[in-house]
């Protein structure tokens, strides 16, 4: 069958036109939608050097149900080697119904962006010099320091390899650090990408170092701290029940919010007011709550009656007039000390720098689907950031709806996924939350798959892939894993990076196909 659609494309000005578009809500997996209709008995087009795809189907999970031919992909939670794969149904661009990507060169690509491939030719918005955030007829954007319409395409770990063969291989490449930040920001933007995550230790400075020299030619930072363990070093505080796993209990000691301040100004001096900066995280996945150990439940086994945690829990349990604890009144105490922790940080930033956007803490596991602490950081945070793990697709009838209609008005950004080829590595793939999959010609696929489910979401505003480069040599305690775009020789890989490129230049245009 082939597929003979009505659809007119737009020019990329509609994605601000004033008047909105019709959505469609769908339920029923078999939905088609009306623009498209379906010929029976005409042979499907296969493209020559991709799996061989199933029939035309709409697409799920997804509100939208677009028509798309499946590709099989095998992927598995365990390290190599894998005993059982996982075989699920995947989306590319190619075979997603009659959708045809309309930028295919470089050339293409920067006739419609600008620096931070920020789209030019839509309406602009208002220029603050800074990043922010607007819904706009019902999507969220970032809009950059020009007042255009910013979708983030980001990498994290921007910094150098720690193994022999790694440096062996920057020294032949690069040479120095001018070289090696020019060469990479070049190549990373010849394929979509133009920024930087979280975890680019002792490179934050040579990458300002690099935008100083190079204005027209930036990567975006958005650098990650540890604001609650340098609080409880600098001010005295012990952990909780004195595990580090307690640590979100120091908010609520009374100079939270001071530290907040003093910290922003000593450790954030180098980044604020700088314009290329698009926004910092507080802190690294914290332990708002796990599956198998409830926020709640911990503080009231504390041994220490005195402990502030304990007594805090205590409190909150006869408030609710409540023997035991629940998933739902666990939610609500966890959302209390998000809304504690991500209050400080929010004042703290808008006092000393309001033009900084705050990225909040990259949650993950537990914690992204706990509702009062997505509402939390939805109140405080500019952007919520997500890792997002153990999920072939992304969830968008259930909680990436809810992070930004039910449970709070507010963005969301993927702020770390990747998988892994454990069969044609060097590598022992021991480690790492990402899927292991067999190929790099999967991992390809993977990414595909699950950024055109994120651009399916109005309010999804972006990702960083984690990582910029594989681990090597001793990294992760000699467990080394294949996470990155470019290899251990800093040489991107070809088949994933095509593939990368071809959503990557295309973000804008398929947010027009998605939201039409």
């Amino acid at each position: 069958m082939k597929i003979k659609s009505f659809y007119i494309t737009a020019s990329f000005a509609c994605l601000f036109m004033l008047t909105s578009c019709v959505d469609y809500e769908v339920k029923d997996p078999n939905f088609m939608p009306p623009d498209v209709v379906l010929d029976e008995g005409d042979d499907d087009e296969i493209i020559e050097g991709l799996p061989t795809p199933g029939e035309m189907q709409a697409y799920s999970p997804s509100l939208l149900g677009k028509p798309y031919r499946p590709i099989k992909v095998k992927y598995s939670s365990q390290f190599p080697p894998v005993a059982s794969w996982t075989e699920a149904n995947t989306r590319i661009v190619a075979y997603m119904g009659e959708y045809k990507p309309s930028i295919k060169t470089e050339s293409d690509y920067k006739a419609i962006t600008n620096k931070y491939g920020s789209l030019t030719t839509g309406a602009k918005q208002q220029a603050t010099g800074r990043f922010y955030v607007k819904k706009v007829n019902g999507r969220w954007w970032i809009i950059d320091p020009e007042g255009y319409p910013h979708y983030e395409r980001s990498v994290t770990s921007l910094r150098y390899g720690s193994s022999s063969r790694n440096k062996e291989a920057w020294n032949k490449r690069f040479g120095n650090d001018n070289m090696w930040l020019s060469k990479t920001q070049a190549e990373l933007a010849s394929i979509g990408f133009h920024g930087t995550g979280a975890f680019c230790t002792n490179t934050y400075s040579k990458i300002q170092a690099h935008n100083q020299s190079n204005p027209n030619a930036p990567m975006t930072l958005a650098p990650s701290f540890g604001f609650l363990s340098q609080f409880r070093s600098q001010n005295g505080h012990a952990y909780p029940g004195n595990t580090s796993d307690n640590e979100l209990g120091l908010v609520l000691y009374s100079d939270w919010a001071d530290f907040c301040k003093s910290y922003i100004r000593s450790a954030m001096a180098s980044y604020l007011n700088d314009a290329n900066v698009l926004g910092f995280f507080s802190d690294n996945e914290i332990n708002f709550s796990s599956q198998n150990s409830r926020i709640l439940d911990r503080f009231l086994k504390l041994t220490d009656r005195t402990d502030i945690a304990y007594l805090e829990a205590k409190k909150f349990m006869e408030e609710k007039n409540a023997t035991s604890v629940t998933d739902n009144l666990n939610s609500e105490f966890a959302g209390r000390l998000a809304e504690l922790y991500y209050k400080g940080v929010k004042e703290a930033i808008k006092e000393i720098d309001p033009g900084m956007m705050y990225l909040g803490t990259r949650l993950h596991g537990t914690p992204k689907y706990l509702q009062h602490v997505v509402a939390a950081a939805g109140k405080y945070c500019d952007i919520i950031s997500i890792n997002y793990y153990s999920r072939w697709s992304p969830e968008l009838t259930t909680y990436v709806k809810q992070w930004g209609e039910d449970w709070t008005d507010a963005p969301f950004m993927v702020t770390e996924f990747y998988t892994k080829g454990v069969e044609d590595s060097d590598l022992n793939n021991q480690s790492g939350a990402g899927f292991s999959v067999p190929t790099q010609n999967d991992r390809a696929y993977a990414y595909q798959h699950f950024t055109l489910g994120l651009l399916e979401a109005k309010n999804c505003v972006g990702w960083h892939w984690f990582k910029y480069q594989d681990d090597d040599g001793t990294d992760n305690s000699s467990k080394p894993a294949n996470k990155g775009v470019y290899d251990n020789y800093y040489e991107m890989y070809p088949y994933l990076s095509k593939f990368m490129k071809e959503v990557n230049y295309n973000v804008y245009n398929l947010i027009e196909y998605f939201d039409k």
